[in-house]
C-alpha cells in the first residue's frame, strides 16, 4: 500500500504540466501580547521549500519550512533551542469539465514538544472574476496530536475544516505584484483534541501575503496572519514578517 502511494503521488508530480519550485529564507515575528499569551510564539528565521504543479488533471502544492534551522537559542527567550518543522500537501483533482475538485490536504507541525497532524478530505470549487482567482472548500478533519509535557494524545476524527484562499494579481511602481489571502479554519473540533492542545471547538488562521517580483525569479514576500486557537497556540494572536525568495 505505502508502494502504491508513493508510485501515485510520484505520477501527479511528473504528470505534464506548468511547474515552479521555490526556495523563501525569512524572518518571522509576534506582537508582545501574542507572545504574552501563547507560550511558543517565538520570533526566528524560517527556510521554506515550496513546489507547485498545475496540469490537465488539476493541481499540487507542497512545502517544507525549517522554523528556526539551527536552533538558535537566542530566537527563543534563552531556553535551548528548538527546530519546527511544518510540511504542507494539497491536492486538488478536477472532477471532470467542473470548476469542482475532490481535495486532499495535510498539514504536519512538530518539534520537541508539540506535534499535530490534520488531514483533509473534501470538494473545494475554483471561480475567476477578472484577474481575482478564489478556491474555496469544505471537508471532514482528521487529527492527530500529542503533547509532551502533559503525555496527553489524540487521533481521531475531529469535525470539519473550510479553506478560502484567493489570489490577485497586480502591476504597480514598475513591478508585479500578488496580494493573497488565505483563511483555513476547523469547526466542531473532538473534545479531545481540544483538551490535549488546548483548543476551543472552533479555530483559524487567515494568512494576508504581498508577493513583489524582482525580476522573473526573485521576488520579496510580507506576510500578516491572525490565528487563534491554531497551530498548537491556545490563543488568539498575529503573526508577521518578511522574506526574500527564488524560483528556479
Amino acid at each position: 500500500m505505502k508502494k502504491q502511494l508513493v508510485t501515485a503521488l510520484a505520477a501527479l508530480v511528473m504528470a505534464p504540466a506548468m511547474s515552479a519550485t521555490s526556495v523563501d529564507l525569512g524572518y518571522k515575528a509576534h506582537t508582545s501580547d501574542t507572545k504574552s499569551d501563547n507560550g511558543g510564539a517565538y520570533d526566528q528565521p524560517f527556510l521554506k521549500l515550496t513546489h507547485f504543479n498545475k496540469a490537465d488533471w488539476g493541481t499540487l502544492l507542497a512545502y517544507v519550512k525549517l522554523e528556526n534551522p539551527g536552533e538558535v537559542k537566542d530566537a527563543q527567550h534563552g531556553k535551548d533551542g528548538k527546530l519546527t518543522v511544518k510540511s504542507l500537501l494539497i491536492v486538488d483533482k478536477q472532477i471532470a469539465d467542473t470548476s469542482y475538485n475532490f481535495w486532499g490536504q495535510n498539514f504536519l507541525v512538530s518539534n520537541r514538544t508539540v506535534m499535530e497532524d490534520n488531514f483533509y478530505l473534501g470538494v473545494t470549487t475554483n471561480r475567476k472574476y477578472g484577474d481575482l482567482f478564489i478556491n474555496a472548500g469544505v471537508g471532514l478533519n482528521y487529527s492527530a496530536a500529542h503533547f509532551d509535557p502533559t503525555g496527553a494524545n489524540f487521533d481521531g476524527i475531529s469535525g470539519y475544516a473550510a479553506v478560502i484562499n484567493a489570489r490577485y494579481p497586480f502591476s504597480a511602481m514598475g513591478l508585479k505584484h500578488s496580494l493573497s489571502v488565505n483563511y483555513e479554519g476547523q469547526i466542531d473540533r473532538d473534545e479531545e483534541h481540544m483538551s490535549t492542545l488546548g483548543y476551543d471547538s472552533y479555530g483559524h488562521q487567515i494568512i494576508t501575503t504581498l508577493k513583489t517580483s524582482m525580476t522573473d525569479s526573485l521576488y520579496t514576500k510580507l506576510h500578516m496572519t491572525h490565528f487563534d486557537s491554531w497551530g498548537s497556540a491556545p490563543n488568539d494572536g498575529i503573526e508577521y514578517g518578511v522574506a526574500v525568495g527564488f524560483t528556479f
